[in-house]
């Protein structure tokens, strides 16, 4: 048997709006990374030290990757919400017309 459930389409617009403020939270810290820079010999002269380097900025780049990777992710979960709640707008809409509403 199963149960009944209501949608409430201004509750899922109000949830896009909130993750949309999270998207564009994340770009700000994505280019804020983005501006850092070391420079050369930030890790030391030694041998290991350009390794090390290497290494930083590999995972700083990783960072911005996942980053951006997330925003845009979100950004389609947003879009997502806003069109289901657009649906159920719609489809109440269909039902009361069709019921002389």
């Amino acid at each position: 048997m199963s149960e009944e459930f209501e949608v409430e389409p201004q509750a899922l617009r109000t949830y896009a709006k909130n993750v949309s403020k999270d998207v564009e939270r994340i770009r700000r810290i994505r280019n804020k990374i983005d501006q850092v820079t070391l420079p050369t010999g930030a890790f030391g002269k030694l041998p290991e030290s350009n390794e090390l380097a290497d290494d930083y900025e590999k995972q700083r780049k990783d960072s911005l990757d996942d980053l951006k990777e997330a925003a845009g992710t979100l950004e389609e979960n947003v879009d997502a919400v806003r069109d289901t709640a657009k649906a159920y707008d719609q489809t109440e809409d269909d039902v009361n017309v069709s019921f002389g509403g």
